[in-house]
């Protein structure tokens, strides 16, 4: 079971007592930075002194791990569809500052309401299929190797968009990115990149209401849908948008439909009141519950199972 993200203040108590355990001179240069930041509910990885004092290591530590990061993360390959996708996973030290981060920015970051990816209170893929519903035709696309893509530098401005000084946007990215770019497998790259992606999705949020129509995103996976005839030149713009904000497409993943077509969105079947599962899906569910009921599952199949019937009943309430 993962465990749960560091408090704000991690070990101290209040924001006082942080601040008066840091050595003199980091308290001199970083109090009013980590008071903002911390007034913003922010994590305020002001410096590596500062960084090191909330988790209780040495700032040597704090330090390589910025400085010589591949030495922090274990690499490995799993399958997805028909393709294999290397997952950088961050070592535990790592990992839990990664954690701290990644939660508590995305806990006091206001995303546009067209964001559904690792969102705080929003359901997901869920969420994101019923805004479209009723709708007469879907187009979608994804991003290629969207967290990758991204790198040091545009996580540097993002963070600094968001309030951060330079150092601490300079010190949270080396934290946060391998290589250069966002790894898949880190706890703060699905917030970091929602920040980064915030201009783009404001541009595709400006396309979608002049054309009247709905726009959502869940990390890569971009939808549109309407109730009306579908825009002309609408793919043509929002490519262009996502080309001129250095972002690229996967054309292999990119499809229009329309009534009486099946019109679905993450999976979701969404031309009706609310998003229901495909015939497929619910096959698979009752499949599932048979063998469940013969106690037929391996038991490292178990909750891999149980997550399926646990996501088919968010849909549609099968028990």
């Amino acid at each position: 079971m993962n465990a749960p993200p560091p408090p704000l203040f991690v070990s101290f108590a209040s924001l006082d007592a942080l601040v008066e355990a840091l050595p003199d001179i980091t308290r001199e240069e970083c109090e009013e930075e980590i008071r903002r930041l911390a007034g913003m509910h922010l994590p305020a990885a002001a410096s590596t002194l500062t960084v090191s004092t909330l988790f209780g290591v040495s700032a040597e530590f704090i330090g390589a791990m910025t400085r010589k990061p591949q030495r922090y993360y274990r690499s490995f390959i799993i399958r997805k569809g028909k393709k294999n996708r290397t997952i950088d996973a961050p070592k535990v030290a790592l990992k839990i500052i990664q954690k701290w981060i990644g939660f508590h920015m995305a806990q006091a970051t206001i995303f546009p309401n067209c964001v559904y990816g690792f969102v705080p209170g929003k359901n997901g893929v869920i969420d994101a299929a019923k805004i479209h519903c009723e709708a007469r035709w879907v187009y979608s696309l994804d991003l290629r190797d969207f967290f990758p893509s991204i790198s040091r530098n545009r996580v540097v401005a993002a963070l600094m968009i968001r309030g951060y000084s330079e150092r601490s946007a300079n010190l949270i990215s080396r934290l946060c990115t391998l290589n250069e770019r966002l790894p898949q497998g880190s706890p703060a790259s699905p917030v970091l990149s929602n920040l980064v992606f915030q201009k783009t999705d404001s541009a595709l949020m400006n396309l979608s209401f002049v054309n009247g129509v709905r726009y959502s995103r869940y990390a890569d996976d971009l939808v549109f849908s309407g109730a009306g005839e579908f825009p002309v030149s609408l793919a043509d713009d929002v490519k262009r948008i996502l080309i001129e904000n250095q972002w690229e497409i996967a054309p292999e993943k990119e499809f229009t439909a329309k009534l009486p077509e099946r019109l679905k969105v993450h999976g979701l079947l969404v031309h009706g009141a609310k998003p229901r599962l495909t015939k497929g899906y619910r096959n698979k569910i009752r499949a599932y519950k048979h063998l469940l009921s013969l106690d037929k599952v391996l038991p490292d199949d178990v909750q891999r199972i149980k997550g399926h019937l646990s996501y088919a009943k968010q849909v549609d309430g099968s028990s």
